[in-house]
């Protein structure tokens, strides 16, 4: 039910990214983009599997793409994105059409003409990986779609049993480095997985994606994460069902346990697992995990994952160096102490330290508990273009940034009204690359003081 809700939720608000008179956008404004157009097709048409969505959308979404095609069989990046020429955006909006069901139109069979010429002359790998996918869905047996799969192949990156594929530019959604290879690498796998070929590098590059995942049981970015799940749901699917449930026994320790039975009834959903005592005071705690049933007989694959989490002190939180920072925030309050229905102003300073243009920078402000955003002053903010969004939480703003230059710091204000007389730590306030949050900046958390 939760999922169906979430599923909901986030096809309503897909729908407020459509422009007027056709296709998507990053924030629903026009012009719409191919790529982002392509991308809302995918997941109108993945969503279908499992929600009810209205065909029309798909139809008026996928007739939108066709009409966008060039003379020459192609679809033009001409966003913001990070720019991967005509075979990137070609490729994956003839995916998202085959996939679709657009497969039989002419436009769909003239992209795929190109992206057969083109393929084997491209050297980005992530570039490689979205022709790979879709020739596989057009036409997995085709001699030209074994040769991009082949050259797809070669390419690979093997460490030891793990195989992966590094990028070389930047994805669409600009994730460069690691952010960039796991969305490659899961690219790769995928067209492997469709087209049935290579499963020797296909299993090195699973085990590679669910080692990258993070403690939050994701992988880093939206995409990475999309694309790494996409994959292994995929995957997924050939490995069979075991017949008879499993005994899951998690112990601490060797004194605290718990168990969780998996039958086919539960076994497509994330079981959670968890100690809030029973530590060892030395740091040096021992995790048991106990097989009984199908899976300890080799007839259900069961993936896992542990992690822990603790707080320190503020003080004791290691920060990185101003000069290595790759986006700086500075958040002050024009005062500290006031009183209740007093307004605050806090100023904020971004500035990029790298040279160059970061695609979507995201700021995350701690509102402090008891205290009111007037929304009056980020509304204004949009309006003016200082901020392309933003969005509120229970404690926090979040701001979206598009194309933030080194060559143009930027600084905003904005108010909050005291509610309630306490004295109130903000949560910390951070600022990112969206698409390749490794490069993280925190600022600690801010004390204010409300009297009655």
């Amino acid at each position: 039910m939760q999922a169906e809700k979430y599923v909901g939720t986030g096809y309503q608000r897909l729908l407020t990214f459509e422009v007027n008179g056709g296709g998507f956008s990053l924030f629903g404004e026009p012009p719409a983009r191919p790529f982002l157009t392509a991308y809302g097709l995918m997941e109108f048409t993945d969503m279908a599997k499992v929600y009810p969505v209205d065909e029309d959308v798909i139809e008026r979404t996928a007739q939108w793409l066709l009409s966008q095609q060039q003379p020459n069989g192609t679809w033009q990046l001409n966003d913001q994105r990070a720019g991967q020429g005509a075979l990137g955006t070609t490729a994956y909006t003839a995916w998202a059409l085959v996939e679709a069901g657009y497969e039989d139109t002419p436009q769909v069979g003239q992209a795929i003409a190109y992206i057969r010429e083109s393929a084997l002359q491209e050297k980005d790998a992530y570039n490689l990986a979205l022709a790979a996918n879709a020739l596989a869905a057009y036409d997995p047996d085709g001699s030209m779609t074994r040769a991009v799969l082949d050259r797809l192949y070669e390419v690979r990156i093997q460490e030891g049993d793990s195989v992966y594929w590094p990028i070389g530019g930047a994805s669409f959604m600009g994730a460069t480095g690691q952010s960039g290879g796991i969305e490659t690498t899961a690219l790769a796998a995928y067209a492997f997985i469709k087209a049935g070929v290579h499963s020797d590098a296909t299993s090195s590059a699973l085990g590679y994606l669910v080692q990258a995942k993070d403690s939050w049981g994701t992988w880093g970015t939206t995409q990475a994460t999309i694309l790494t799940l996409k994959t292994l749901l995929l995957a997924s699917q050939g490995m069979g069902e075991a017949e008879g449930p499993t005994t899951v026994r998690v112990s601490l320790n060797n004194e605290l346990d718990q168990t969780i039975t998996i039958d086919e009834s539960n076994s497509d959903v994330v079981h959670l697992v968890s100690f809030d005592r029973g530590f060892s005071p030395s740091g040096n705690n021992r995790v048991r995990i106990e097989l009984e049933g199908a899976s300890s007989e080799g007839g259900r694959n069961l993936m896992y994952q542990v992690m822990t989490r603790y707080y320190l002190p503020w003080d004791r939180v290691e920060s990185l160096p101003a000069t290595e920072e790759l986006v700086s925030i500075d958040v002050e309050y024009d005062r500290m102490q006031l009183a209740v229905n007093d307004e605050v102003t806090v100023d904020v300073g971004v500035r990029l330290n790298k040279a160059g243009v970061v695609q979507m920078a995201l700021i995350d402000l701690g509102v402090p508990p008891g205290f009111t955003v007037l929304t009056e002053d980020l509304s204004r903010l949009v309006e003016q273009g200082i901020i392309s969004r933003y969005e509120l939480t229970g404690r926090q703003i979040i701001i979206y940034l598009e194309n933030l230059s080194s060559e143009a710091p930027l600084s905003f204000s904005y108010r909050l009204r005291a509610r309630f007389p306490m004295r109130a730590q903000t949560p910390p306030s951070s600022a990112y690359d969206y698409y390749n949050p490794g490069d993280l900046t925190v600022q600690p958390p801010l004390e204010v003081t409300v009297s009655e």
